[in-house]
């Protein structure tokens, strides 16, 4: 499996196990919002436990915009840290 691979397994774990719905095996084309019901606060406190998980830095207000779906997280961390790992 490549860190890339890896990387977007554990960012679907850990937008599961943080998702205010409780849906704890969290699909790839699910949306943060309707599906999960992450709101404001709770969609920050998964942005501070990604970064902190993948010693990222801040997302810039761009790539939030664009974080709609579980796919659009996962595919972004990993992109991020494969792009540090090189």
């Amino acid at each position: 499996m490549s860190l890339h691979e890896k990387t977007v397994e554990r960012v679907r774990e850990i937008i599961g196990d943080m998702s205010p719905n409780k849906v704890r095996d969290p699909q790839p084309d699910q949306n943060l919002v309707e599906d999960l019901g992450y709101e404001s606060v709770s969609f920050m406190e998964l942005a501070l436990a990604l970064e902190a998980e993948f010693n990222l830095f801040e997302f810039d207000e761009e790539q939030a915009e664009n974080m709609i779906t579980v796919g659009d997280v996962s595919n972004l961390i990993g992109e991020l840290v494969v792009a540090a790992g090189e």
